[in-house]
């Protein structure tokens, strides 16, 4: 048989890769179907013009990713796994009126999808780190440095956290002008937890608190799991909107503020310096907290890291919270919570009675990877690795979306945010992308109220430069053939204005 495979030979891309993403793509929108044989190593190399070490790599990494299947004297074939129905078909099959239930259920299948790392699928919809990217090596011999410790190692540690991460964490928070003691830092199991804990440790069931709109997924599944209403505060290209924001502090006296100043999930957006001083007199003059979610800011792609709001903070008006998750790996499952004294005790004495605290020997092995400068060694890497798949992103938005779409271009962290035009048969995009092998998180999930348009949360994060452009190409030509179905319904005005 012939691929449907054309090699650009001016493109800086491997050819190996151009002819995984090709056959990738053929196999997510059905013109490869299950159990289809490939041509042979050398049918394809002579048909394409390349070495057969060309096409046997190309081969092994499907092989390797579960999207073929080779068996020796009968060839390759496509496997049944990697076939777009085997995803998740209560997604994208499913018959119920869209309803924001329904988004939250298919987020959340979308999410556990791409934990299972379901052949078939490219998963642009969450928004983590490329574990492939982990520095197994180093981290390996932190942990091998502990073997004579791991004894003492394998009992409860301290609920506030192992001492020697957090002298490394607070070393670490120097580095982004926050100047605290060991003993300030709580250390939790990564931000969410963080979160759940603090928003406990302020607020009673029925109490109101203020997020952005749109917002992290986590937090308003913390805030609807307490039973506390969240009241959406808008984006400017400045950040939070103030004049709003006051309004909504004057009229809901809420507990505290939660924003993500530092590119912020899900939208990649930036509050300006101005602005995030301005939030902190806001907070002072009105007595009431900010919750700081500082996750993304180490990975800054176009400059330094942007300074956080708690290193102005003078007043203990911020709670401070950041993890290891974003950096390194999700799993780790190691963040931190920087508050203020009376507020740190109450955070200390809940995590007592929850989880008694994290892993000794994990912490630890963190410890010794960030004594040994890891984490520095690692972020040179990485941050190349991610500028470049933003860039891909970008320049595959610009190259192929339908001008009635707009979407954010973010300086550091791993999101887009795209605002899709007012139109009936946009309202389940997410389920039919994923129908045809690409996943991406539907808007609603991130929002507080309504908005009057569709939304998409891409994440460049965990996929290489072909397979971002690939999918971004294949996202708009749905939209585009979704758009056609009745050109007099599509409109352009959006309740927020990203930035472009």
């Amino acid at each position: 048989m012939t691929l449907p495979v054309e090699l650009d030979r001016n493109n800086r891309q491997a050819l190996y890769q151009q002819i995984v993403e090709q056959i990738k793509t053929s196999i997510s929108n059905g013109r490869l179907p299950a159990r289809t044989q490939l041509p042979t190593v050398r049918h394809l190399a002579k048909e394409l013009g390349v070495t057969r070490l060309t096409v046997q790599n190309a081969y092994s990494e499907l092989q390797s990713n579960g999207w073929v299947e080779a068996t020796i004297g009968r060839g390759t074939f496509v496997s049944e796994d990697a076939y777009p129905r085997a995803a998740d078909s209560s997604i994208y099959l499913a018959t119920e009126q869209m309803t924001p239930d329904t988004v939250i259920h298919d987020m959340l299948e979308i999410h556990q999808l791409n934990a299972d790392q379901v052949a078939g699928v490219r998963s642009m919809a969450v928004a983590s780190p490329d574990t492939r990217l982990f520095p197994t090596e180093e981290f390996w011999n932190a942990l091998l440095q502990l073997r004579p410790d791991v004894m003492s190692l394998a009992g409860y540690g301290s609920t506030q956290g192992e001492p020697l991460l957090r002298v490394e964490m607070a070393a670490l928070l120097q580095k982004r002008s926050i100047y605290v003691t060991p003993d300030e830092i709580l250390i939790s199991s990564g931000t969410t937890s963080g979160l759940s804990l603090t928003t406990q440790a302020l607020c009673q069931p029925g109490e109101t608190v203020l997020v952005e709109q749109p917002t992290y997924l986590g937090m308003l599944n913390i805030l609807k799991a307490q039973k506390i209403q969240p009241i959406g505060i808008p984006f400017d290209e400045e950040g939070p909107q103030l004049e709003v924001l006051e309004r909504a502090v004057a009229q809901h006296h809420p507990r505290f503020f939660y924003t993500a100043p530092s590119f912020q999930n899900p939208t990649g957006m930036n509050t300006s310096q101005k602005r995030r001083h301005e939030l902190l007199a806001l907070a002072e003059k009105h007595g009431f907290l900010l919750v700081e979610d500082d996750l993304y800011a180490r990975l800054s792609y176009d400059g330094p890291p942007p300074l956080p709001i708690k290193s102005y903070d003078q007043s203990g008006s911020v709670i401070f919270l950041t993890s290891e998750s974003k950096v390194l790996a999700p799993g780790l499952r190691i963040g931190i919570i920087v508050a203020p004294w009376p507020l740190h005790e109450r955070i200390l004495a809940l995590r007592r009675a929850t989880d008694l605290g994290n892993p000794p020997l994990l912490q630890r092995a963190l410890a010794e990877f960030l004594q040994q400068k890891g984490m520095q060694r690692h972020l040179k890497r990485v941050i190349p690795i991610y500028r470049k798949r933003r860039n891909a992103m970008v320049n595959a938005l610009r190259r192929y979306m339908p001008e009635s779409v707009t979407w954010t271009k973010p300086t550091g962290g791993f999101c887009v945010w795209l605002t899709l035009p007012r139109h009936h048969a946009l309202h389940d995009i997410h389920r039919l992308a994923l129908q045809r092998g690409l996943a991406v998180a539907p808007g609603e999930v991130f929002l507080a109220r309504p908005s009057n348009h569709q939304h998409l949360r891409l994440s460049f994060g965990m996929q290489r430069p072909e397979a971002i452009n690939a999918g971004v190409k294949m996202l708009a030509q749905l939209i585009n053939e979704r758009l056609q179905e009745d050109p007099e319904e599509n409109r352009t005005v959006v309740d927020w204005r990203p930035l472009v």
